[in-house]
């Protein structure tokens, strides 16, 4: 199964790159706030700053 880190990880990416291919300006915001409503999970998780992600080029970012 999954762990919770790694799920969160990989949605918060999922949507990163969601928003950034997003074609309108709602889509895109609407990616944007689920990205980061994921990176703040898994910051609350693993107790560390993880709002890098928000910012990083998302073929860089590796999904465990």
């Amino acid at each position: 199964m999954e762990s919770n880190e790694s799920y969160y990880r990989r949605r918060a990416t999922q949507e990163i790159v969601a928003a950034r291919n997003a074609i309108t300006a709602d889509a895109k915001a609407r990616r944007r706030l689920l990205a980061e409503s994921y990176v703040r999970r898994l910051s609350e998780l693993t107790g560390t700053d993880e709002s890098f992600m928000l910012d990083a080029n998302p073929a860089r970012l590796q999904v465990a």
